[in-house]
């Protein structure tokens, strides 16, 4: 009966641990964090790999914190109960063997008292068989003559008996008691029998619970280090970031400024190319990876302005002009790597031109004439970029706007 309790006790301490301690695949947790040091370096473009690694690790440990913290409370909150319960157990048990004692002290005490009533009735038994010949008139007579008179006599005969008798009630009142007593003992140690069997599993429930316990509170702890770890190398990073982003909005500015005064030149001398007001998209068939707009910087915590749409086109990819117009630079342009600049004059009141950043190799110079859908360059990874990829910008009277409204 015991070992089958503990089975059952053990069957069921699954149901008694929290979901949550179901181990989950490191691998997912891996792949989650590959995925997402991939778009943050698409979302943020020249930010290193291991800093968005740290970045997306994290954010992981962040947002599996108040799982970790309520699976942690509630490891604590059952392993309370557990220890509760195991003291508990404890405690009836003791009660129970006391109680036993008692139970057995009584019975032997009881024991004794019988005896002591058995040899006490049997003494007046003898002397009343030894006085069962009064019945004779000669007998009578001579008893009464010992005494000193004939009811004294009598009364000494009556007494014995009714000693005798009251001997004999003690005796079965007192057997009566210890079979009582017996019965009581009886239930009792089956009683302890079953309280053992649960104060044994009680304690495997504890130790299981401590057991988890542990393991949730270790679980927290690690994440809670691994995102302070993170913030801490995030913190240290901050500096460099800040510079590094000021120099990229001062080279963009220059860019814009540099479109901007070449476009108002072009103007002046009457050759501002006037295309039909219609673009194409330069990378036709290769997915959108990140789209223009704000997003706050993941270091700096600051809103920065990703300038344009970015394709994932592989290395080596031909890349076309999306409108007719003329080169306003082609060549190096630190963080945008091989840059080309076209100019498509004006569209609708307004100046247009187009940008295509980070190819391997160029192949159109300064002031020359395209058309729409000309191979201008080929796609690549320089300058301020973590992959293969095309960096499409749009500007709008030398100012960056959202290219999707132009090419699709």
């Amino acid at each position: 009966m015991k070992r089958l309790g503990l089975v059952l006790t053990a069957a069921a301490l699954a149901v008694l641990m929290p979901a949550t301690s179901v181990v989950a695949d490191p691998r997912d947790d891996k792949s989650a964090v590959d995925e997402r040091v991939k778009e943050l370096q698409q979302e943020f473009e020249g930010l290193d790999e291991d800093l968005a690694r740290v970045i997306a690790e994290r954010d992981a440990a962040q947002e599996k914190l108040p799982d970790a913290e309520a699976a942690s409370q509630a490891a604590d909150d059952a392993l309370a109960k557990a220890i509760e319960k195991d003291e508990d157990m404890a405690a009836r048990l003791t009660s129970a063997e006391n109680a036993q004692k008692d139970l057995k002290d009584t019975i032997k005490s009881g024991t004794e008292e019988i005896d002591k009533h058995k040899t006490s009735a049997a003494r007046i038994g003898r002397q009343a068989y030894q006085n069962s010949g009064i019945t004779s008139d000669l007998a009578m007579l001579l008893q009464m003559a010992e005494g000193t008179s004939a009811d004294g006599g009598i009364g000494r005969v009556d007494s014995a008996v009714r000693s005798q008798q009251r001997t004999i009630d003690k005796l079965s009142e007192q057997r009566a008691l210890n079979k009582n007593n017996e019965e009581r003992l009886s239930g009792v140690t089956d009683k302890i029998s079953d309280l053992k069997d649960e104060a044994a599993e009680a304690v495997v429930a504890k130790e299981a619970a401590q057991v988890d316990a542990k393991k949730k509170a270790d679980s927290l702890n690690d994440l809670i280090s691994a995102k302070d770890d993170a913030e801490k190398t995030i913190s240290d990073n901050k500096d460099k970031t800040e510079k590094q982003l000021a120099d990229e909005k001062a080279e963009q500015d220059r860019l814009a400024k540099k479109v901007r005064e070449w476009e108002k030149e072009q103007e002046k001398k009457g050759k501002f190319v006037f295309g039909d007001g219609v673009l194409a998209n330069p990378a036709k068939g290769y997915p959108t990876t990140s789209p223009f707009g704000y997003r706050i910087h993941p270091i700096t915590g600051a809103r920065k302005l990703h300038s344009g749409m970015d394709f994932g086109v592989p290395c080596g990819t031909p890349i076309r002009a999306a409108g007719d117009g003329i080169v306003v630079t082609s060549g190096w342009t630190g963080g945008y790597g091989n840059r080309v600049v076209i100019s498509h004059g004006k569209i609708k009141g307004k100046s247009i031109a187009s940008t295509y950043n980070h190819n391997t190799k160029l192949k159109v110079h300064d002031g020359q004439r395209v058309k729409k859908g000309d191979i201008i360059s080929y796609s690549g990874t320089t300058g301020a970029s973590t992959g293969c990829h095309l960096h499409f910008e749009i500007m709008e009277n030398g100012g960056y706007v959202d290219p999707k409204p132009f090419i699709f």
